[in-house]
């Protein structure tokens, strides 16, 4: 009864990246893998193979952020504030009503005002996907200015709200 045997080598060598067999040193394929007797890939190839991987993928990731971060064309998004209440804490509850005027469903970077001036205690929110010709409404509360600070005497009315 014969077992499987062992090959002893007592010289350097590489092996095969398809079976694992022993090969000469610089040599990539055995015998039987290697039909057209090629030593291995070229520096040329494997560079050029990265290169055009990294191209790829910096396309590829360009066209997505410019997708998913540039607003929709042709109308763009309306904004206004239907509405608003005072609370008891000083805070300003506001209904800020987002309209999609644009030829493609779009999200809205939305901010909120006092006094149409950018200050601390603007409201900034993000919104869902609006569908083209659909309003929504989106309620938010600013916090009350605090006393002696810019802004500290604002009437409600006073507030501006842009998004886009």
């Amino acid at each position: 009864m014969t077992g499987p045997s062992t090959i002893v080598l007592t010289q350097p060598h590489d092996t095969c990246v398809r079976c694992g067999r022993p090969t000469p040193l610089g040599v990539a394929l055995c015998d039987d893998d290697n039909h057209g007797r090629i030593k291995g890939p070229s520096a040329t190839l494997v560079h050029g193979t990265i290169a055009v991987g990294l191209v790829s993928g910096f396309v590829l990731l360009f066209v997505l952020l410019a997708r998913f971060l540039t607003p929709a064309a042709g109308g763009g998004l309306a904004a206004s504030i239907p509405g608003y209440s005072s609370r008891a804490d000083g805070a300003t509850e506001v209904t800020v009503r987002v309209t999609n005027n644009s030829a493609a469903p779009a999200a809205a970077s939305c901010r909120v005002q006092r006094g149409g001036a950018v200050g601390a205690g603007d409201i900034v929110f993000f919104t869902e996907r609006i569908p083209v010709g659909e309003s929504r409404d989106f309620t938010r509360v600013m916090l009350a200015p605090v006393a002696g600070s810019p802004g500290s005497a604002f009437a409600p009315g006073s507030l501006a709200v842009r998004c886009n």
